[in-house]
């Protein structure tokens, strides 16, 4: 080998030794990273250990590595740009929408409306990575490195990038109009898509579609439109035969369907499984059947319809009242057939019968319609009244009170003879005085002419106040009563629950088998002062008074 061939070798064998040691040293990496916004420092720290490696891996090593490497003594500083100018994807979206997470599902007829935004661009980032060798022994050395990127404040004249916003609807269309029940709306980077009284045929898919030159970028969500639980309009009363089965109907619109229960009176029917032949109660799809109903049936039916899922509970429910048919039956077996009244008297004839559908009434007289201007005729619910105003004995009789409904029918006749006008009260006076009431001394004479069943029965008592007595313009009519009968009252007349303080007139009767007498006459009571509000207040006051006192006693020792 001759000179210049040896001089080659050495100065190539040296160069590679160096680049060997520069290369394969760094082996293990420690990062320790901060980041900021706008003029964001991230610095990224790099503890390294040495450890031997072979010229191939650092040849390798060399030739993968992206950075451009600058040597200066024992540091070594790298700046790097990506193509992506240090943004991340993350960071490059193009739209965004708001609220973030629609709510999935919404009620027909109710509105919605989405906001599908557009993003600024990512600002760039400068990272540099700074290396620096440690103290280097035979066995190892350390190296740390500091990596540091600098986000970039953007330039105040930098250029926005123009996005295009487009709305697609389920069915793939997309949406371009900007009035109807669904439109778009341009609201400044923002477009909207708003629902005005959603329908079902809203539900589905919805995607917000962002596109610049460089990229395209889609926002989808789902958007579930349910019919809120409404009722088909169904009869609040419902009737039913009497031994037959029923059938209360309750018809439920809703999308999706609900589940139903049932109440009756208040109480859970038990659900039907379906194989129980023998059940009472077996709902079906717009109701509830009812076995062989009796009389115990009838009552208030609870449809109750409900649906619970993880978007939303919706619940509502109507009550039927149910009604069962049945022919009419007396309702006051006490009626007594046998009646009196004494002419010139007016006697009053009740017949009362429960029957569904509700019965008619009608009277007659010894087989006759009833007709004339003594008769009146009264009309309730399950009842009738016939009052009769006996001018002569032609008006006594038979009376035949007949009910009928389309099930059945009934007949009642009262036989209505001549009695003995009671003599009115022999004693009406004021016996003691309540704050709410008086109690009554009313007493009348036992004649040895009156047969015994004509005999004195009890009193009636009117009443009403001077003001109540102005306001009807001394029309009786508009009196308050109250009956005693001497087989359930005694002896002691109380009328109660008067105003205290206040003045009544007062008027009463004698009444027998057959009607009442002439009314005594009136007299004015005056009920007490109600003496507890009194103490109340003048206690109040007096408390007043003294501690009024006191504190002028207390300012006057302060004086002196």
């Amino acid at each position: 080998m001759d000179l210049l061939t040896f001089l080659l070798y050495f100065l190539f064998t040296q160069n590679v030794a160096t680049w060997e040691q520069m290369t394969n040293d760094l082996t293990t990496t420690t990062y320790r990273s901060t980041s900021t916004s706008s003029s964001t420092t991230t610095t990224t720290t790099l503890s390294t250990s040495t450890r031997p490696s072979t010229p191939s891996k650092s040849k390798s090593s060399l030739s993968s590595n992206p950075l451009s490497l600058t040597r200066n003594g024992r540091s070594i500083e790298t700046n790097i740009y990506s193509s992506s100018a240090g943004s991340t994807d993350a960071e490059n979206h193009l739209i965004q929408l708001t609220p973030l997470a629609p709510p999935t599902s919404h009620f027909v007829n109710d509105s919605f409306i989405v906001f599908c935004r557009t993003l600024p661009p990512p600002t760039p980032t400068t990272p540099t990575i700074t290396t620096t060798e440690g103290n280097t022994t035979s066995a190892a050395s350390a190296t740390s490195t500091t990596v540091t990127t600098a986000t970039a404040a953007a330039p105040a004249n930098q250029v926005q990038r123009k996005i295009e916003i487009k709305w697609i609807d389920p069915k793939g269309k997309v949406r371009k109009n900007t009035k109807g029940r669904v439109h778009i709306e341009k609201r400044g980077e923002s477009t909207a898509l708003v629902f005005e009284h959603m329908s079902l045929e809203d539900s589905g898919n919805w995607t917000c579609e962002g596109s610049s030159k460089e990229q395209k970028e889609r926002k989808t969500f789902e958007l579930s439109v349910v019919e809120k639980i409404s009722f088909d309009k169904v009869e609040m009363v419902q009737s039913a035969r009497d031994g037959r089965d029923a059938t209360v109907y309750c018809k439920v619109r809703a999308e999706p369907a609900p589940s139903i229960t049932w109440q009756f009176n208040g109480d859970p029917i038990p659900a039907y499984n379906g194989t129980n032949l023998t059940a009472k109660y077996v709902p079906f799809s717009d109701g509830l059947v009812i076995k062989d109903v009796t009389q115990a049936d009838a009552g208030e039916y609870t449809c109750r319809a409900m649906r619970v899922t993880t978007d939303f509970v919706d619940a509502a429910q109507i009550t039927i009242l149910l009604r069962i048919q049945h022919k009419p039956y007396w309702f006051d077996n006490s009626t007594s057939l046998l009646q009196y009244a004494y002419i010139g008297g007016v006697k009053n004839i009740s017949c009362e019968a429960m029957g569904e559908p509700p019965p008619s009434f009608a009277w007659l007289h010894n087989g006759q319609s009833i007709r004339g201007s003594n008769y009146r005729i009264f009309y309730g619910d399950y009842s009738s009244t016939l009052q009769i105003h006996v001018l002569n004995e032609t008006h006594l009789g038979d009376y035949k009170c007949k009910v009928a409904n389309p099930l059945g029918t009934l007949e009642r006749v009262i036989k209505l003879s001549k009695g003995q006008k009671p003599a009115g009260p022999s004693r009406f006076q004021l016996k003691r005085i309540f704050t709410d009431g008086f109690e009554l001394d009313i007493r009348s004479v036992k004649y040895s002419n009156v047969e015994d069943n004509m005999n004195t029965l009890g009193y009636r008592v009117e009443y009403m106040s001077e003001s109540e007595l102005k306001f009807s313009a001394g029309n009786w009519s508009y009196a308050k009563r109250k009956d005693f009968l001497f087989h359930r009252d005694g002896r002691r007349f109380v009328i109660s629950g008067l105003k205290s303080n206040t003045t009544y007139l007062m008027r009463a009767a004698s009444r027998n088998l057959a009607g009442l007498s002439d009314w005594s006459a009136v007299k004015i009571f005056a009920t007490l002062e109600n003496l507890a509000s009194h103490t109340v207040t003048f206690v109040t006051h007096h408390v007043i008074i003294i501690f009024a006192l006191g504190y002028w006693a207390n300012s006057l020792l302060r004086h002196f």
